[in-house]
Order: structure tokens, then sequence, then C-alpha cells
């Protein structure tokens, strides 16, 4: 019977911890990129959608790019490998790490990148999304 219980508690707790992150929905940042949110496996918490960066200085700008990521309670992170089939190819990954809080997501991010000396290199930041 306990083990029901727990079961049944880690259910709810899962379908309420995703519910956080509505399907689909679109984020902005400070910088106006755009994160949109098109997919949730609500067993999981994993998600896909697209990120359009429109940071000034950074390139690939005005594109959209894959973003996925996993939501697990009010924890959130995601990902984008800058290269897609129709898109630039910027050789960078950038990774957030954050929490969803309501209609807000404050993340940290980290930007990997290979430089002209052929060794790699990262800097790092924090965004915050609202959703839209």
């Amino acid at each position: 019977m306990t083990r029901l219980f727990v079961l049944l508690l880690f259910a709810v707790i899962s379908v309420s911890a995703h519910a956080q992150l509505p399907v689909p929905s679109a984020w902005v940042n400070q910088r106006g990129s755009l994160l949109l949110i098109q997919t949730l496996d609500p067993s999981t918490g994993n998600f896909a959608g697209t990120y359009v960066n429109n940071a000034t200085g950074f390139s690939c700008r005005g594109q959209p790019y894959p973003v996925a990521g996993v939501v697990t309670a009010d924890r959130i992170d995601f990902y984008v490998n800058w290269t897609a089939p129709a898109a630039p190819d910027c050789k960078t990954i950038t990774i957030w790490n954050g929490r969803v809080a309501a209609n807000k997501i404050p993340a940290d991010w980290t930007l990997y990148y290979v430089g002209s000396n052929w060794q790699f290199h990262k800097m790092t930041g924090r965004d915050l999304f609202t959703r839209r």
C-alpha cells in the first residue's frame, strides 16, 4: 500500500511539475532572443522547440536553431547547438540552467566555442526570460 501511495504521489508531482512550462509557449529574454517551447513529454519532462538569437554582438542572429531541454519541478535546463540545415554553423553550444518561476525563467548560461587558436573557450552570463 505504501508503494502505491508513493507511486501515485510521484505521478502527481511529475504532472504538476511540468505544468509550469506550458506548451506551446514563447519566452523572450532581455536581449530580445526568443525561446519557443513546442513539445513536452510529460512523463520525462523533455522538451523541444526553437531558439532565435537576437543579442547584439553575437553571431547567428535572427535564425531559428533547434533547442532541447528538460524541466523537473521548477528546474529547467536546455541547450542550443548553433548548427542547423538552413542556418549558419556558428560552431558553438550554449547551455542554460535555471528555474521556472510563474511567467519568468531566470537562467545562467555558458557558451562554449573554439577560438581562432583552435582552443576551447567559454563565456558565461545570465538571462531573464519572460513569457509572452
